[in-house]
């Protein structure tokens, strides 16, 4: 199966989300009006995501859930309550009716990247705590699992120290946290940096146990002697969540995401048959979508590309 991503394209703009940045906030008084006018954009928020799972629904597709539904909820200097807010019982009742619906999509999140588990920086390292015990917080209101069927995902994101240093740092870093961040937290392999897939299951896996997210852009831009087919086996009875995307064929810069898919990478598919593993794409494309419904399409029509960034089956980093 296929996830949208966060936002989607066709649902706007009667369904969008709502932001509000500090400086906002301040300018609002950052009083009763500015915390109202706040509650009512969670509360924008929290609506908007129940449609969007429901379109997902209705189009058998995943989602991944938008990190950003409580702006300034996790700002170090917001101070008041949110079981105080004026939209609080609605925003709850919201969350209730997700529940209750029992929709047969699953859901993930990926918090920003300037979480760092592993940071020596002390106030990096409260913040990064902080915000993940608010997006373990808000899957525990959407009803998920607490299991890597429903997974939080972060990047490493941190050179600071050995390669083992730092994954036993996020290792002892992540034990602290409650059972809501333990029990779904996944690592990505990233674009540029040590964290190659190799890396990430040498350091986080075998030495950890914590799964490994796929991403092919990334594992294009910055690649190593495993790939996909060593990710499979990290999920272990878990259906792997992975990203797929594709460089944009316009810009320099390979990183750079494609808005549409050209074509699926067979061995993508015969992995998971070889295996006997099942696997779930969220699609970060930024057709959303369109892209999301074109991808099915060329995966039906059976346009896949044979030799595109194939990799052997080896587990042994």
């Amino acid at each position: 199966m296929y996830s949208l991503c966060c936002i989607s394209n066709e649902l706007k703009p009667n369904h969008s989300f709502k932001t509000m940045t500090w400086k906002r906030f301040n300018d609002l008084g950052a009083g009763n009006t500015a915390l109202k006018e706040l509650s009512a954009r969670w509360l924008n928020n929290v609506k908007v995501t129940h449609r969007i799972i429901q379109h997902c629904a209705n189009n058998n597709w995943n989602y991944r859930v938008s990190s950003s539904l409580f702006p300034i909820l996790t700002h170090p200097d917001f101070s008041h309550n949110f079981h105080d807010e004026s939209d609080y019982q609605q925003i709850l009742s919201e969350f209730r009716a997700i529940q209750d619906a029992c929709y047969p999509v699953r859901l993930s999140c990926h918090p920003d990247q300037f979480n760092v588990l592993a940071s020596r920086n002390e106030s990096s390292l409260a913040k990064t705590k902080n915000e993940l015990e608010h997006q373990g917080w808000m899957m525990d209101l959407l009803g998920c699992k607490r299991s890597y069927q429903n997974p939080i995902n972060i990047h490493v994101n941190c050179s600071d120290g050995f390669p083992w240093e730092i994954a036993d740092r996020f290792a002892a870093n992540l034990a602290t946290l409650s059972d809501s961040v333990r029990s779904r937290l996944v690592v990505e392999n990233e674009d540029k940096s040590i964290w190659t897939v190799e890396h990430l299951i040498k350091y986080f896996y075998n030495r950890h146990g914590i799964p490994i997210t796929y991403d092919n852009l990334h594992d294009k831009c910055n690649p190593s002697d495993a790939g996909i087919y060593d990710c499979f086996a990290t999920w272990d009875k878990y259906k792997p969540l992975f990203h797929y995307s594709e460089s944009h064929p316009t810009k320099p810069n390979p990183r750079s995401h494609a808005d549409m898919p050209t074509d699926f990478p067979s061995h993508y598919i015969s992995a998971s048959e070889t295996l006997s593993y099942d696997v779930d794409w969220e699609v970060e494309l930024k057709s959303k979508d369109l892209a999301v419904r074109e991808l099915e399409r060329i995966c039906k029509e059976g346009r896949i590309n044979i030799d595109k960034y194939p990799k052997t089956l080896n587990n042994k980093v």
